[in-house]
Formats: C-alpha cells, structure tokens, sequence
C-alpha cells in the first residue's frame, strides 16, 4: 500500500476523530483527500465506506469497502463492515455470505458471529441466532450485547424465565469504568413486568432509580400494574398505589427527549381492572406532554384548515395489519370503503406478511412504512396530508400510542382494537356502537363518543374445513360436558374464579377448558389463585397449550359451551364462535369492553344468553350445558341470523357517512 507520508498521517488522525464524533460528512471529506494521495489505502478505503454508509449513503458505501476488500482479502473486519450495509440494504444472502466468509478467516473474531445472529434473527432464524450467539458466548462469555439479545429473542417468545436468566448475566458484567448502563436491569425488571411479577419490577425499577434519576423510568415504574390480580382486593391496593403514584409525579417537573424509547411501554393493562380510567389516562397524558411538549407536533397542513381537494384522504394506521385480531376487525372496512369518495392511505410497521396483510395493502391507493422512531415517524405521517387519520387501536403497541399525542390530520379517530380511552388530547373521537355503549358512557370517554347501528367492523367469515376435530382430538372425555373459556388468561378477572366453581359444582359432567396464555407464567398465575379461590373444583379445569388458528377454530366447534368473560368480553372469537353458530354465555359489563358479545347478540336479536349479573350467567351456562334442546335452539337462531355480523354493507355506509360528516364538521 506504500508508506503513508506524515501529511497523510495527520488528515488520517482528523479523519478518524470525526467519525468517531458522528461528523460523518466531515470524515468522508478527509478519508477521500487520504485517497487522492494513496487510492490503495485499505484501512481508509474500509472508514470511507463505512462513513458513507451511516452518513445515508450506503450504496457508495458499497464500493469503497470492496475496493478495500480486494486489496486485503484476509482482513475479516472488512467484510463484517460490508455485511452489515448489505444487511442495511435487506441484501441478507450476501450480508450471510460475508459474515461466514470473516469467520473462515478468523474464528476468534466476535463481531463477525454477533452481526450473523442479529442477521438470523432478523431474517426470522431465530434457532440459527440462538445457536450463533451461543458460538459467540464460547468466545466471549461477558459479551453483554449477546446476552441481551438472546434475553429478547426468549422475551419476544414469551419464555420469560430462559429471558430473565440472560439479562440477569448481563446485568452483573461490569464494562470498565464507563457510566454504569442501565439497559440490562431495565430489560430485566422489563421482563418480570411481562412475567405477571410486578413486584419485583417495581424493585428493580427503583434500584435503577436508585443510580440516577431516569424519568422513563419513574413512569414505567409508576404504571406497572399486575397480569392477574389475587382477588377484588389486590386490583384496589394496585390501583390506588399506580394512581398514588401518578398524581405525586404529576407535581414534578419532568423532561422526557423521547418516551416511546424512554417509557418504551403503555398504559395497556389498566383495562383489565373493570374500572373507569378516563381521568387516570388523561392525567397521565399530560405529565407525557408537559414532559415532552415536541410530541405533541402538530402538521403543517393541519391548520389553517382548506376545503379537501377531490376525494378525502384517510390514513389507517397500526401496528396490527396482518393476522391479527387488529387485522381481521379492520380488513373488510379498508378493503371495501368507497374509492370514489376516499383516498385510502395505510400506515404500518414494515414486514407484515399473509393473507390479510396483502389484501389491506392490497386494497389501500398508498401504503407507507413508519419507522420505530416518533419524530421520523410523524413527519412522514405529515408529509401525506391526510384530512382523517384513523388509528384502529391506541395502547397496544408502543409507537402508534405515542404517534397519538401529534396532530397529524384535522381529524383524528380511534375504534376499539383497544376497548378504553386513550386521555391523548389530539385524539378527537372514540368510534363505538349503540349496541355496546352503556348508558351515560360519554363520561367513559376523553374523545367525543360517536355511536353507529352497527358493529364497527366489516368482518370476513370464517372458512373452514369439512372435516372438523372432536372433543377426544383435545384430550377431552367425549360423555362430559366442554365450556370452553377462549379468551386470554389476561382476562380472568377474579370473579371469574367464582362462576367457574358454581358450574363445575352444579354440573358433574361439567369440564372447562382453557388456553394457556401467551406467556405461560400467566395461567401459572392464574392457576395459582385456583388453588385459592376454588380448591374443590380446580382439577376439572384442564389447560390446553396454545393452538393453531385452525385448531382453535375447531376446538370452538367441538365445545358444548362458549364461556364469556366478564368484564373484558371476547371480540374475534365471539365472531368465530357465532360463525360456527355456538352457543357464547355472555354478560353485560359496566363498560364498552364488557359488552361487545353482548352487542353481537343483540344485532342478531337474540337475548336468551346475555346474563344481568354473575349468577344469572351461571344458570345460563348451566341450562345450556345440561339441557340440550336449549343448546339447540340457541344454535339454530344464531345459525338462521348470524349473517348480519359478517360482510354487512350497512358498516361501511356508516363508516362513510361518519367520516364525510366529522371531517366536514372541521373545513373552515
């Protein structure tokens, strides 16, 4: 390569002292004038590409890092920083092929293994990752990255012991005497809080607390509240602590450069405590705000409002475009709104894959891809202009709940993928329904409650199979009687324990059947407080693991009884079981998010399965589990009406209606 003379030695120095101070157009200035001098300079070569690439230049990259590749072939960094642009580029057979080729020409390198992990995990390989990382731990056993990375992938699968093994690893690795990082305790307690175990969430949020004050944290602490509550008593004392806790912060003042990283969590599992929550979600709206005044952008072309040119530009936005409950209730609205009257613009994650996920962007005029990032993410969102931007659900997903806080449209809406009210001031209107509000529910709400005749959803029915499983396919006696709870352990509210035990002792043929939840650790809760609450009875409760879609629409099918939960009812699966015209017992809640089976038999005309309070639910779940003639009718009026809950036109006539007449409402 030649002797590098003293001048070149000195820009080198600048080169490298701007790069690593993120100056990446200054360094590229200085590595390209090292290049005149010498163009075979590897190791200037190798920066250059890499500089480009992080300065948004990845392509140009590309070919200063091959460049240095052809003049030292044996230099595996090179080809670890090529593979992660062409990682960059979604290039992953090449990105593969130089990971493995640095590895071949030094097996003691650990980026090399770590940066293939990441690749398989990205690509979906999620054993190839595992199994790479662990090479990689053989190498390096303190490499606190993997550790952490091999606690997400268990996190994301929800095995949350194999996680909290990991970042328990990593949080005892001391790196030097750098400032301490936080990142291994807050993706461990972040795992216990999954785990159902707030209790020591708590603690280990408040001994990060402990090393320095971290406002992210303090409100993730603040709203971290139980999976599975003991009794009525535990959601009390939890409650009261949470709002405690809000209402001491709200008194602070708080800076928060970006929550969605900093919180990095929602407010998702307040609604599980059958309790109204509007003023707790509006308070702790605004400490987010006043915290962060910059997310509550507002898009240029929101104000002063025009007259919409042509047709009205709604945005669909969520995380949940695919096989997804999210997906399958939003689906038929984007699919069959009229595209003479509405431009339809759909915004999601990137790699939404399937059936659904194709038909929605299949059926949108323009699909746009948000990144991970708030800010990006709201001028991208801005720059469509768009007259409604309809979220399908605020609170289960990190991004699009802190996407709310903007103004980002001169409409903004959200429906019930997450049944509560979101307390974001910029979020205008709740759309719900006649059939599921209850009286006086406007006061439930933050947004302006809109109602419509119909169900909010277009839904598809169910296909299935000629052939259909019985009881004895799921280990199930064929002479007893199934109830079939098919809603997710985070559901069963602990009144649910008590009807449970009412049925179990009054019918002795009686078993009920459950789904062990997303993360086990939640039916072992649950399973827990059983022990508890109905000793007699628990051993004819059986659990079956998690099934495929096909199998648990059959596993509907062979049940005798489709029980409901209180409090929190079914959506999709009530509409499958109704498809599949199967009795559901149901209860009629204080709010929305109890109600909705309710509301489904009611736009069927049926009352017979709504109960009035805990006991009335019992006895229609017993006269239907004892008394098959009762069983039978019920099945053949659902069967004889149930057409009115799938592909009914009169939906999205409301839908159109609505939105012509809210945003109307808005033009100046």
């Amino acid at each position: 390569m030649g002797k590098p003379s003293k001048n070149m030695g000195e820009l080198f120095r600048k080169a490298q002292e701007c790069h690593h101070s993120r100056r990446f157009g200054e360094a590229v200035s200085f590595y390209s004038k090292i290049l005149e001098e010498n163009p075979r300079h590897a190791d200037t070569l190798n920066l250059l590409g890499t500089a480009l690439a992080q300065d948004g230049e990845p392509e140009k990259g590309l070919e200063f890092l091959r460049r240095a590749i052809d003049e030292m072939p044996d230099k595996a960094p090179y080809r670890v920083n090529l593979g992660v642009i062409l990682q960059d580029l979604s290039k992953y057979d090449e990105a593969q092929g130089c990971y493995e080729s640095a590895i071949k020409i030094d097996d003691t390198f650990g980026d090399a293994y770590y940066n293939l992990a990441k690749l398989y995990k990205e690509m979906g390989l999620f054993d190839a990752a595992l199994l790479t990382y662990d090479n990689l731990l053989s190498i390096e056993p303190n490499h606190q990255n993997a550790l952490l990375n091999i606690g997400n992938i268990f996190f994301e699968f929800g095995l949350m012991d194999r996680s909290i093994e990991y970042f328990d690893k990593a949080s005892k690795i001391k790196i030097g005497l750098e400032k301490s990082d936080d990142r291994p305790l807050i993706n461990l307690a972040n795992a216990h809080r999954r785990k159902g175990d707030d209790e020591k969430a708590i603690q280990i949020y408040g001994k990060i607390l402990g090393n320095h004050f971290h406002p992210g944290i303090l409100l993730k602490q603040a709203t971290t509240l139980p999976v599975v509550y003991r009794d009525r008593s535990h959601i009390r004392i939890s409650r009261q602590s949470m709002i405690n806790k809000i209402n001491s912060i709200s008194k602070e003042s708080l800076s928060l450069s970006d929550p969605a990283l900093e919180i990095s969590s929602t407010n998702f599992f307040l609604a599980y405590q059958a309790m109204p929550n509007r003023d707790l979600q509006e308070k702790l709206s605004q400490i987010i705000l006043n915290a962060c005044p910059q997310i509550g952008f507002t898009a240029p072309h929101c104000y002063p409002l025009n007259n919409p040119k042509g047709k009205v530009r709604i945005g669909f936005l969520s995380a949940y475009f695919r096989r997804h409950s999210i997906g399958r209730l939003t689906q038929g609205l984007i699919c069959n709104i009229s595209k003479n009257n509405f431009e339809v613009i759909v915004l999601t994650l990137p790699g939404q894959r399937g059936r659904v996920a194709e038909d929605i962007q299949g059926h949108a005029d323009k699909v746009v891809f948000i990144p991970d990032d708030t800010f990006a993410a709201q001028k991208i969102i801005a720059a469509e202009e768009l007259d409604i931007l309809f979220y399908t659900d605020i609170g289960m997903d990190v991004r699009t709940y802190f996407l709310a806080f903007a103004r980002l449209a001169p409409v903004q809406c959200v429906t019930w993928g997450h049944p509560d009210t979101t307390g974001i001031p910029n979020i205008d209107f709740f759309i719900s329904s006649n059939l599921i509000e209850p009286n006086g529910a406007d006061m439930h709400y933050s947004e302006k409650l809109l109602l419509l005749d119909s169900l909010p959803t277009y839904y598809y029915p169910i296909v299935t199979s000629g052939e259909m499983k019985s009881k004895g396919d799921f280990g199930c006696p064929s002479d007893m009687t199934l109830y079939l709870c098919p809603q997710s352990a985070i559901k069963f509210h602990p009144d649910l324990d008590f009807v449970f035990g009412e049925i179990l002792r009054r019918d002795e043929k009686a078993l009920i059947v459950v789904i062990e939840g997303v993360v086990k650790d939640w039916t072992v809760l649950v399973q827990q407080r059983w022990r508890k609450t109905i000793p007699d009875a628990k051993e004819r409760i059986k659990v079956l693991t998690r099934q495929t879609p096909e199998n648990f629409i059959a596993l509907q099918n062979a049940a005798d009884v489709i029980l409901d939960t209180p409090h929190f009812s079914g959506g999709n699966t009530s509409l499958e079981a109704f498809a599949l015209a199967r009795p559901v017992v149901t209860h009629d809640g204080e709010f929305m998010r109890g109600r909705v089976t309710a509301g489904m038999y009611r736009m069927m005309g049926i009352e017979s399965c709504i109960a009035n309070d805990l006991d009335d639910y019992i006895g229609i779940a017993l006269k239907l589990g004892r008394d098959t003639n009762f069983r039978d009718l019920v099945s053949r009026q659902i069967r004889a009406s149930n057409n009115v809950l799938f592909e009914n036109s009169r939906v999205i006539e409301e839908f159109e209606r609505l939105f012509q007449s809210v945003f109307s409402a808005r033009k100046i």
